[in-house]
């Protein structure tokens, strides 16, 4: 069978397991996935880096995919229905870290293992019927980690000659994009820098990643083929292995991440002072996620590879506070959207190319293939960006408010499903749940003509109690015990008797009355309840003989008093103070209500026989 009718076969069998598979997503929308790779490489991955190219001439459009075994190019222009165009081999058959540019109608692949390597170069002019090998070889470098583009020049960093001699970052003339002409080495004018990772190049400008050195930023002089240093950034919040970068094109603003270690987040920082770059803020969808590669598309977003996380869209319209506005995990296997993060950190999303004339997306996930993807607000830029800060648990019946961060809108409305108000139109909600349970809150923001939403949960809790006692031996006696036992709230808990028995969830020593516990859980949710604790007088044995009956109970104007047997009534209020006393035998009372304050009372009827006791609530 033929390369191209393998791949074939191999596309249309990856292409009906799409729907077997549901991709965490917000705020985007899945079009295609093919997986054409066949092998796994040593770290049991099919794929590394990619990017893209256009077509003027026929209007097409191509994502390039890097793999384990070579270079594919793939006709995405009908994003639907992705079909391979064509296949070249790689320099190493069990290829990790494999990159790749383009200038104009030019491919340019580097291969940084330690197996055979080497530099590729290809016409892509005769797509979309195959490419046209234009060199391979190591006569420019053996092994390059990463390869960058700007006007006529192209930058490869992470070099290693076949000799085994390395240079940090060569940049090399493309004038004649089929045959590179080296113009520097920057270990000619920098040497101090061990190795450089990554690039990102503007007018000559280079920021460049410097792993565990940081981040220098150098000028290339085209008059005399030198670099100056303009800039440097070594000291910063959250840094690590200093990884890419990319600038928004106002030229203010560089994005960039560390890789090492895994869960550092993403970073901005104000580039417009080369000499004092400021950091303005870092940001992470997850704690544990880390952002790979860099992607800005313009001055308000910018697109992440963050391996287990798949694909975010970043709204950095103020770079000072950066506004997750979406994204789609290409690994369901790991990752904060799953909260697994067994395995490899570095599984997941390689890279992603948002630069297609369409603005389709293509991300390139190492195990789980090429997706083709979209977002309506990259497409549609006037799209409101819409999110909001919560608390992840609250008390019942206390408020709790939605902080609002959204972006480009005029007016919102919130759901607030199980809460009061259920709906608002406040830029920001201030809510209250009676309830426990998990909520859902949706945001719907518009400025006019477009709208856009955001959804999350939040965690209600209802601190609950159930109570016992054990009676005091006598009237006076202090050996009474009062218990509680909490339910739905978090854990620990925390106890206050009063008007006295300690802070523990039995109260002892106690002794006739009512008593009344307060329990607090660890997010500061709590509840009272009052537990009355009588006394021994044969009370049990003699109220099974005769009942003592009070109604209405609860009551709330008015509580009559009944026993079969001739009686002296009296009320105590929760403290065991006295509040009425009939002193006059009788077998049925009425008690006026209205000039008690609402609460528990204990009524106590002493017959000839003893005394019998019952609790009554009035409301």
């Amino acid at each position: 069978m033929k390369l191209k009718q393998l791949i074939l076969v191999l596309f249309i069998s990856a292409l009906t397991k799409i729907y077997g598979q549901t991709y965490a997503a917000s705020n985007f929308t899945l079009i295609s996935l093919i997986n054409p790779e066949i092998g796994v490489n040593f770290y049991n991955d099919k794929y590394s880096s990619c990017w893209g190219w256009y077509q003027a001439s026929l209007n097409k459009e191509y994502a390039i995919a890097c793999s384990k075994s070579g270079t594919y190019w793939v006709d995405v222009t009908n994003p639907v229905t992705p079909t391979i165009s064509a296949f070249a081999a790689g320099t190493s058959s069990n290829g990790v870290w494999r990159e790749t540019k383009t200038y104009q109608n030019y491919c340019y692949v580097a291969c940084d293992d330690n197996s055979s390597s080497g530099f590729q170069i290809f016409d892509m002019s005769t797509l979309p019927t195959s490419i046209t090998p234009v060199y391979q070889g190591n006569s420019y470098f053996k092994r390059g980690h990463t390869l960058w583009v700007d006007g006529n020049k192209l930058y490869v960093a992470g070099i290693t000659y076949s000799t085994g001699a390395t240079s940090s970052m060569n940049v090399y003339s493309i004038a004649t994009p089929s045959a590179p002409v080296l113009l520097r080495q920057l270990k000619q004018d920098y040497n101090f820098i061990n190795y450089v990772h990554d690039m990102y190049v503007r007018n000559d400008t280079v920021y460049a990643s410097c792993g565990n050195q940081g981040m220098y930023i150098f000028k290339f002089n085209t008059g005399t083929n030198t670099f100056t240093q303009l800039g440097s950034l070594t000291t910063y919040s959250s840094s690590g292995y200093n990884h890419s970068s990319c600038l928004t094109p106002n030229g203010q603003t560089l994005v960039f991440t560390d890789e090492v270690p895994s869960g550092l987040p993403f970073k901005t920082a104000n580039v417009t002072n080369l000499s004092n770059i400021q950091v303005l803020a870092t940001a992470n969808q997850f704690p544990q996620g880390t952002p790979h590669n860099v992607f800005v598309v313009n001055n308000q977003y910018v697109f992440l590879s963050s391996y287990q996380d798949g694909t975010q869209l970043y709204d950095i319209s103020n770079p000072s506070a950066p506004v997750l506005a979406g994204f789609f995990d290409t690994f369901p296997q790991g990752g904060g959207n799953n909260n697994i993060w067994t395995g490899d950190n570095y599984d997941g999303q390689w890279a992603m190319y948002p630069y297609f004339p369409s603005k389709n997306l293509f991300a390139c996930d190492q195990k789980n293939g090429l997706f083709m993807i979209k977002t309506h607000l990259f497409q549609n830029p006037n799209t409101p960006t819409v999110s909001f800060a919560t608390q992840g648990t609250v008390c019942a019946g206390t408020s709790v408010t939605y902080t609002n961060t959204s972006q480009g809108a005029s007016s919102y409305t919130w759901n607030l499903p199980g809460g009061t108000p259920s709906i608002s139109n406040a830029t920001n909600a201030a809510v209250t749940y009676s309830s426990a349970g998990t909520k859902t809150v949706i945001l719907i923001a518009s400025n006019g003509t477009l709208t856009s939403s955001s959804t999350a949960t939040i965690s209600v809790k209802l601190v609950q109690a159930t109570t016992s006692s054990t009676n005091a031996s006598c009237s006076t006696c202090s050996d009474g015990i009062a218990s509680t036992s909490p339910s739905g709230g978090t854990a620990p808990y925390s106890y206050t008797w009063a008007p006295s028995g300690g802070n523990t969830a039995t109260a002892g020593s106690l002794t006739p009355g009512c008593y009344t516990v307060t329990i607090t859980d660890a997010i500061a949710c709590s509840a009272s309840k009052t537990v009355c604790v009588g006394f021994a007088t044969g009370i049990g044995a003699m109220e099974n003989k005769i009942p003592l009956f009070i109604y209405p109970n609860p009551a709330h104007d008015e509580v009559t008093i009944e026993v079969q047997d001739l009686f002296t009534c009296s009320m105590f209020n929760s403290l065991g103070e006295l509040i009425f006393s009939s002193g006059q035998q009788q077998s049925k009372i009425s008690i006026n209500l209205s000039k008690f304050p609402k609460g528990i009372y204990i009524v106590e009827a002493e017959t000839k026989n003893g005394v019998l006791r019952k609790k009554l609530i009035t409301r």
